[in-house]
């Protein structure tokens, strides 16, 4: 833009240099340009007139326009990261000044701001996303977990005993070994899962049974009493020293898609990062 001239805005209680109307009736048009200390435009800068009304805003630029008034008395520029500066509008200025406006840089200071969060999980765990689901199922109230201080507590323990404390779940150690919950007392009904893997048991095919792996059926009238209960017999290849955390589902509506079958309880174990 070609400035024919350069108007100083001087500060509040200080007055432009003698100035005369145009027509006496039109109202002075105000040209002006803001800039930084470095003489870059700054863009969006605020210019207020009587210290409340907002009249234009600077462009890209850094140029703005507007018509003054012998009712105006002051202006001002203001723009966030800036130091608002005000100046007097007496007299008013000639349609052929220019205004050039440069704001200081002033720093922000933002009241205190606390910050909180909530652990997802233990900080042992920060480094791994191994057990994140398990700790996701547990925040939105699915099963209940033996976490590994409660292994570590029942040292001696075979695995079946760990669940053994859990409400609604009930371990007999005399034989036959038997586990039972309050909601799954269908034989058979009881699913064990191993890092994720479902474990087929180990019952012996009849006639009578689908051994297929797919689907557990419930065994057959001529199976053993160790037949009836085959997750007591994977639980007992677990060495429990080698197991960081147990998840029991004890009915079918607490049982995850990911674990979903057509039982009404899973044991979910997962075994210690190597």
């Amino acid at each position: 833009m070609k400035l024919s001239s350069v108007l100083l805005l001087l500060p509040l209680g200080a007055s432009f240099a003698p100035i005369t109307r145009l027509n006496g009736f039109q109202h002075p048009r105000l040209i002006g340009r803001v800039i930084d200390p470095a003489r870059h435009a700054l863009e969006g800068v605020e210019v207020i007139i009587n210290r409340r009304a907002v009249r234009t805003i600077s462009s890209a630029r850094g140029v703005f326009t507007l018509e003054v008034t012998p009712a105006d008395s002051t202006i001002a520029f203001r723009r966030i990261g800036y130091r608002p500066v005000v100046f007097s509008l007496n007299p008013l200025p000639r349609s052929t000044d220019t205004a050039l406006v440069q704001l200081e840089p002033s720093a922000v200071e933002l009241t205190e701001v606390v910050v909180s969060a909530e652990a997802t999980k233990p900080v042992r765990y920060a480094f791994s996303t191994r057990y994140d689901d398990v700790f996701r199922r547990q925040r939105i109230g699915l099963g209940t977990l033996v976490p590994r201080e409660v292994i570590d507590a029942r040292l001696g323990a075979t695995t079946e005993q760990l669940l053994d404390g859990i409400a609604g779940v009930r371990v007999w150690n005399r034989p036959p070994k038997r586990i039972r919950l309050a909601r799954c007392q269908q034989p058979g009904g009881i699913l064990v899962f191993i890092d994720g893997v479902r474990q087929v048991p180990s019952v012996q095919a009849s006639s009578e049974q689908d051994n297929s792996g797919l689907i557990f059926k419930p065994p057959s009238r001529s199976s053993t009493p160790m037949d009836m209960e085959p997750e007591v017999e994977v639980l007992e290849r677990i060495n429990p020293a080698a197991i960081e955390m147990i998840e029991v589902f004890r009915g079918a509506s607490e049982i995850p898609a990911e674990f979903h079958w057509n039982g009404c309880a899973v044991i979910a174990i997962w075994t210690r990062e190597r």
